[in-house]
């Protein structure tokens, strides 16, 4: 089955948002694979390496903030306005816990001096598998759902427009496809 958005000009605020999705699930599974090898070591000085890595791949999840104010302040908000309130509701009350594993996430990818290399391995395994788990479903809803239901109950293209010159002044994700 195509997905809803290949038909959207590609300045459309869903496709944008589903692009950025595609991006943050590649990134959830670089973690997921990351935190395996991770588990399989023994000591934290052969870690390192890896902890860099899990440090870079979590910044691209910290840095997806933009993308979640622009679905909270842009699209929920017209969505619940036309009586859709439902989906954005949910999805808004999701996007607090995905921010606290992102960043705890990232912070345990730096500040482990003064941890053991099992607390570590531990906290590391409980925030990637989390995270991956809550970010991808969360993502699920938003393109099964959420989306294709925008999409639906907007059918006006000033509408549109409006909401992409707020998404504009929001801004867009470091990785945001051009």
């Amino acid at each position: 089955m195509e997905p809803f958005y290949v038909n959207l000009p590609n300045n459309h605020v869903l496709k944008t948002l589903y692009l950025e999705h595609e991006i943050i699930l590649k990134t959830l599974d670089e973690i997921s694979d990351l935190n395996t090898k991770i588990q399989k070591i023994q000591d934290l000085e052969s870690a390192i390496p890896l902890l860099s890595e899990l440090h870079q791949l979590s910044t691209i999840l910290t840095d997806s903030e933009p993308h979640h104010q622009r679905e909270e302040e842009a699209l929920f908000p017209v969505m619940i306005e036309r009586g859709m309130g439902g989906p954005p509701t949910v999805m808004t009350m999701e996007h607090g816990p995905i921010r606290e594993l992102k960043h705890s996430l990232k912070d345990i990818s730096i500040n482990y001096k003064n941890v053991s290399w099992d607390e570590l391995k531990s906290a590391i395994n409980k925030n990637s598998i989390g995270l991956c788990q809550m970010l991808s479903d969360h993502i699920q809803k938003e393109n099964q759902m959420c989306y294709p239901m925008a999409l639906q109950g907007i059918p006006e293209k000033h509408v549109w427009d409006e909401i992409k010159k707020k998404a504009d002044k929001i801004g867009y994700c470091s990785f945001t496809p051009k």
